[in-house]
């Protein structure tokens, strides 16, 4: 029986890897190429895109602040968490399209399209975003290291897309849209909608032994949770405030890169294509960090302290982009640095959250573990809003021009920038996280006595 659950693990371990690779290409437009759909695309100020996408992120935090609820709340034949992926995986790339497909020759017509794209995207995510590590957490069951090892197997998929699509969209995109840019986006765009309904297909159908019908179960102490309850446990939850904040910080801190890094290649380096050279390069280094992750933190003791010691290393590692990112390998081997020091981070916050519901079940008996690990996107958002108004200030302080190449004061300022938003963004969680006050062994214990004491905890 327990060689059975072995090889039952290792299958599920593949299809977490191989579905995340297909869908993680929903991301790739709204991350990579939101701001720049905004400004050179559309030709729309840096102020009026800043306001947009911060008025848009906020949006995105309110849908966030309530996601987690409506999938613990939701009951269907196809149980809880699997119709969100499919369905939300759909009207993302919808979204993508939005970004894109905009003829209107009128300034504020064409923001507001891109704006409702991009909030298509973004909001979409935080379903798909907590749905995964819950179902993540189902084919573990009680077992804490299998949790990590299959977020190490999502994270290896999502960074191997990541690789793939740093090497082609830029290419793609000049081959499809010799004559019109936009056109060449809409191109890719189609492929990658053709491959992430692939892959939620296939998770739809392999996931569904751990999330079956519910619709007519008797109801269980989690699922009658109230969402006063849901959200007391994050406020008075100090294992759930310290993850939180931490992440606003350190996502904060990322998204004025991921920003950035276009208007570093094209204003700073000067060639666009240093973005291919930058994703794919960091996203192989993403990848060694996540297969190596989960030994590395039970090696260490466990989740906490692993992310405290490898926040610091990718803080440094970013911050040396003020120092080299003037040219292309110079920004390479600073972010290939930082994204392997980060893909351990990245491995393991996602269960972060649902320790910090594992241990509020312990204390109250109340179930808040999928709303919990939809508090992740919610810090998505909070940072991505704020990294939206960053943005706005770096650009509008350089006096930013699509198209013009920046020298001198400029271009420090903007690589200074780039270097130390994510840089700050990922050294501040390492004192935040002391005031974290249950330690990774007092954790797995949780886990386990909340597997014995809870029926359907082991699923």
């Amino acid at each position: 029986m327990q060689a059975q659950k072995k090889l039952s693990l290792k299958k599920m371990g593949i299809m977490v890897l191989m579905t995340n690779f297909l869908t993680g290409f929903c991301l790739t437009m709204n991350q990579n190429y939101g701001a720049y759909a905004y400004t050179d695309l559309a030709r729309i100020t840096p102020a009026m895109m800043a306001t947009c996408m911060t008025v848009v992120n906020t949006i995105a935090l309110i849908i966030s602040l309530v996601s987690g609820a409506l999938l613990t709340s939701t009951r269907s034949r196809f149980g809880k968490f699997r119709p969100w992926i499919l369905g939300a995986n759909a009207v993302i790339m919808l979204g993508g399209y939005m970004l894109f497909f905009n003829a209107s020759d009128n300034m504020m017509v064409k923001a507001i399209v891109i704006s409702i794209g991009y909030l298509l995207g973004n909001s979409m995510m935080d379903f798909v975003g907590a749905a995964k590590p819950a179902l993540n957490s189902n084919i573990a069951g009680a077992d804490s290291q299998a949790r990590d090892v299959l977020m190490s197997r999502q994270w290896i998929g999502a960074n191997a897309c990541a690789v793939v699509s740093g090497l082609v969209v830029v290419p793609l995109v000049q081959f499809f849209g010799k004559t019109d840019e936009r056109t060449g986006f809409l191109v890719v765009q189609t492929i990658f909608t053709i491959m992430v309904m692939i892959g939620s297909i296939w998770m739809f159908k392999s996931t569904a032994p751990y999330d079956p019908d519910n619709r007519s179960e008797a109801k269980q102490q989690g699922e009658r949770t109230s969402l006063l309850e849901m959200v007391r446990a994050v406020v008075t939850n100090r294992l759930a405030l310290t993850v939180v904040i931490s992440d606003i910080v350190r996502f904060t801190g990322f998204y004025v890169l991921f920003s950035m890094m276009v208007y570093q290649c094209t204003a700073v380096i000067g060639d666009m294509m240093a973005m291919t050279y930058v994703l794919s390069t960091s996203a192989i280094f993403a990848i060694l960090g996540n297969i190596i992750a989960p030994l590395v933190s039970s090696r260490m003791g466990g989740r906490k302290k692993t992310v405290s010691i490898f926040g610091l290393l990718t803080g440094l590692s970013f911050a040396s982009i003020g120092i080299f990112g003037k040219t292309t390998w110079g920004f390479t081997i600073s972010c290939s640095l930082a994204y392997f020091f980060m893909s351990f981070i990245d491995t393991l916050d996602t269960m972060l959250y649902m320790d910090a519901g594992e241990y509020w079940l312990h204390k109250t008996g109340k179930d808040t573990r999928p709303y919990l690990l939809s508090m992740y996107n919610v810090a998505v958002k909070a940072a991505m809003a704020l990294s939206s108004v960053a943005l706005g200030l770096i650009l509008t302080a350089i006096n930013y021009q699509p198209g013009v190449i920046l020298k001198g004061a400029a271009a420090s300022t903007l690589t200074w920038a780039t270097g130390l938003g994510p840089g700050l963004g990922y050294l501040l969680p390492v004192v935040i996280m002391m005031l974290h006050n249950v330690s990774d062994k007092e954790m797995k214990a949780i886990i386990a006595a909340n597997a014995e004491k809870y029926s359907g905890a082991d699923n």
